[in-house]
């Protein structure tokens, strides 16, 4: 799992005049984030590398992508992390860039599956149709069920396989229960491919080597705005200010939930290790509530 404890910024210089690709500004030094699981130094000294990176990069014209993007894990306090005996993570809860929290798992599978929304004039005809009589699905439902045969396709196949479905406000969300996976196996990006994960969702699990799942809803879906402050907090006032959006932030989502459970597919088997994550993922997201979905 790459969930770095500490972060800092770290710099360098351009060595020259340098206009930058993006905005046209001149720059004289460039700034990025460093990462660590030892010490605020060390994550200093990875920033000013990454820094120095980046000035070499733009003096030869190259168009950085995204800032080194792609070899970045994702900027997130640790709130809790839970550890095997021989002191290995196994799953850690994080705050996200938008104030949500999520659950990062070693070895414990999820997959988000997006179900696009219905243009509009084809929910009109499943309206009418409706209207005239035909009992058939309306085409989210049948979005849904077509995602739900490629879960059902999987367990006819291997009947030792284990999947929890969730209804989520986008779609569908999987909790395999059966056994453990490495998220950056071909097997498991295979496995993910063929129910229908979100790619950008895929991506992320490489990237961060692991699994996650929200489990508090978004800001926006309960009539507030997203986080403004960013992990790292800057200054104490930063911090207070962070404190003091999830003190508000958390009253407003205990009326929903981030998603409903459907239904455990194929065998109900599990180690003590997913046992302890389904238990807990359930309890935080409400999944048993039947609260509107956030």
């Amino acid at each position: 799992m790459r969930i770095p404890r500490y972060w800092a910024k770290g710099s360098a210089a351009s060595g020259m005049p340098v206009t930058h690709p993006a905005t046209g500004e001149a720059m004289e030094a460039f700034s990025c984030w460093g990462w660590s699981d030892v010490s605020v130094d060390e994550a200093q000294q990875r920033g000013r590398q990454r820094a120095a990176a980046l000035a070499e990069m733009i003096r030869r014209g190259t168009r950085p992508d995204r800032y080194l993007y792609g070899d970045r894990p994702m900027r997130e306090q640790i709130l809790d992390q839970w550890n095997r005996e021989d002191a290995t993570t196994f799953a850690a809860v994080t705050l996200n860039g938008y104030g949500c929290q999520v659950l990062n798992t070693a070895s414990v599978m999820f997959v988000d599956v997006d179900l696009p929304e219905v243009p509009a004039m084809s929910a009109f005809v499943g309206r009418l149709k409706r209207l005239l009589g035909n009992r058939g699905p309306s085409p989210r439902q049948q979005q849904a069920s077509d995602a739900l045969a490629r879960v059902q396709e999987m367990i006819r196949a291997d009947p030792r396989c284990g999947v929890r479905v969730y209804r989520t406000r986008g779609g569908l969300r999987y909790l395999l229960t059966h056994a453990h996976a490495d998220p950056g196996a071909e097997t498991t990006l295979r496995a993910m491919e063929v129910l229908g994960a979100d790619p950008l969702y895929v991506r992320l699990c490489q990237v961060q080597e692991c699994f996650r799942a929200r489990l508090t809803p978004k800001p926006w879906r309960c009539g507030t705005q997203a986080l403004r402050v960013r992990y790292p907090w800057q200054d104490p006032k930063a911090e207070r200010a962070a404190r003091d959006w999830i003190d508000a932030y958390s009253r407003k989502a205990e009326r929903y939930a981030t998603c409903l459970l459907i239904e455990q597919f194929g065998s109900t088997e599990m180690d003590e290790e997913i046992a302890r994550v389904v238990e807990f993922h359930d309890a935080i997201t409400k999944a048993r509530s039947g609260l509107e979905l956030a």
